[in-house]
């Protein structure tokens, strides 16, 4: 599996929710920061961001932009291979907390694109609550995810709605599936 170097920069256990944060640097020599937030019941939410958007509120969201994406001669690369690379990178940090944690399960959230949250032209997807159901991101994690995480080992606890993809580790007696979704609802969503 094809992935960046990554290290751990930071551990605070004094926030609630505590968190780690990891960082690498991308095929656009961009840094990536990623965010574990880690909750009851052994769930880590995972989050990750360009460190030159880290003080955007909008800093999920982001996307490469064109110029973003042009070398010097001019040439457009689409980033595919880095996005894999990405994800495999974040994939290796999960399996990392999992071998520390035996028991972890995992949240990710498919951050809806700038243009996903423009109300005039996705009005139908955008909820209440503020998350923005089906993103294209969430399309992405859906089935990157189903691809690498046994069914036998975790439960696909699935929210369209709002985008949402909770991986519940099924040796979590004390974390079942009804459990799972109200603490989406209720401790997960209103801390994004």
């Amino acid at each position: 599996m094809n992935t960046f170097t990554f290290q751990r920069v930071h551990r605070n256990k004094k926030a609630k929710p505590n968190y780690d944060i990891y960082r690498f640097t991308n095929d656009f020599n961009d840094k990536v920061i990623v965010e574990v937030f880690f909750y009851d019941y052994n769930i880590y939410a995972v989050k990750f961001f360009l460190k030159r958007h880290s003080i955007s509120r909008d800093k999920y969201s982001m996307a490469y932009s064109k110029e973003d994406k042009t070398d010097k001669s001019g040439k457009e690369h689409l980033g595919n291979m880095n996005c894999l690379k990405v994800l495999n990178t974040i994939l290796k940090i999960i399996r990392e907390i999992s071998k520390n944690d035996s028991i972890a399960s995992f949240g990710i959230m498919g951050a809806p694109k700038i243009s996903e949250m423009d109300a005039k032209k996705n009005k139908k997807n955008i909820n209440s609550d503020g998350t923005v159901a089906n993103t294209k991101r969430y399309k992405v994690y859906h089935l990157y995810i189903r691809r690498y995480f046994s069914p036998e080992q975790f439960e696909y606890i699935d929210s369209k709605t709002s985008s949402i993809l909770l991986l519940r580790n099924r040796k979590n007696d004390k974390f079942d599936k009804r459990k799972a979704e109200l603490y989406i609802v209720n401790n997960i969503i209103p801390n994004l």
